[in-house]
C-alpha cells in the first residue's frame, strides 16, 4: 500500500512539474494566426517555434496589423554561436520563413490581412547557456512583391562583441 501511495505521489508531482515547461498556442486565434499555425504544423522547419516568457508559442498579433512568429535554432545541437554556425542558422531561418508566408488566403480575408509579418530568429548560445534574438525580418505586404526589412541584434554584433566573437572564431 505504501508503495502504491508513493508511486501515485511521484506520478502526480511528475505531471505537475512537467506542465511547467510546456508551451501552448494562443487561445482563440484569428484566421491569420490560425493560418500561420497551420503552415508551421505542415512545414518541415529546421527551427522550433520560440516559446515566450508567458509560455506561449510566438505566433500571434503584436499591435495592429503585425503578426509575429519567432523561430529558435541551435536548441538540439547546442553549439557556440560562431560565425559559421550563425551563417548556417541564418540560411535555415530564411528557408523556413519562406514556407510561412500565407499565399492562399480566401479573397474575403485578404482585405484585413496583417500588413506586417515579423519573423524573429532566436538562437541558443552554448557558451553563454542562454537564448538570444539575433535577427528580425519584417515583410510589408502593402508593397508590390512585398518589402523586406532586416534588423540585427546590435548587442550581439557590436564592435566589442565582434572582437570577442573574432577571438572565438580564430580558436
Amino acid at each position: 500500500m505504501k508503495k502504491l501511495i508513493i508511486i501515485l505521489v511521484l506520478l502526480v508531482s511528475g505531471i505537475s512539474f512537467s506542465n511547467i515547461n510546456t508551451c501552448k498556442w494562443i487561445k482563440n486565434p484569428n484566421i491569420y494566426v490560425s493560418k500561420e499555425i497551420e503552415l508551421i504544423s505542415r512545414s518541415r522547419l529546421k527551427g522550433n517555434v520560440y516559446c515566450d516568457v508567458e509560455r506561449d508559442f510566438m505566433t500571434y498579433y503584436v499591435g495592429i496589423g503585425n503578426l509575429e512568429v519567432g523561430l529558435v535554432y541551435n536548441i538540439r545541437e547546442r553549439k557556440e554561436l560562431r560565425y559559421e554556425n550563425i551563417f548556417r542558422i541564418l540560411v535555415d531561418f530564411e528557408n523556413d520563413i519562406a514556407k510561412l508566408i500565407p499565399t492562399n488566403l480566401p479573397k474575403k480575408d485578404t482585405k484585413d490581412k496583417p500588413r506586417y509579418y515579423t519573423f524573429r530568429l532566436y538562437a541558443y548560445d552554448a557558451r553563454k547557456k542562454d537564448t538570444f534574438m539575433l535577427f528580425k525580418y519584417i515583410l510589408d505586404t502593402d508593397k508590390v512583391d512585398g518589402d523586406w526589412k532586416t534588423y540585427y541584434n546590435n548587442e550581439i554584433f557590436s564592435k566589442t562583441s565582434a572582437q570577442t566573437h573574432v577571438k572565438n572564431f580564430e580558436r
